[in-house]
């Protein structure tokens, strides 16, 4: 399993913001609100990962 660097998540992480903010900036259209909670949600999962890798 490859590791997760700093570099690699930080390149995920500027993904997951640049999801959140088309949606964002989308808000009013129906998948607006959708693509926020898929950015939120990777950094949420990035979040766990690191965690859960810890343990």
């Amino acid at each position: 399993m490859p590791e997760l660097t700093l570099e690699l998540t930080a390149a995920i992480a500027v993904a997951f913001a640049a999801v959140m903010t088309v949606g964002f900036a989308a808000r009013q259209r129906r998948w607006g609100p959708g693509l926020m909670m898929v950015g939120i949600l990777g950094f949420l999962g990035i979040i766990s990962f690191g965690i859960v890798t810890r343990l």
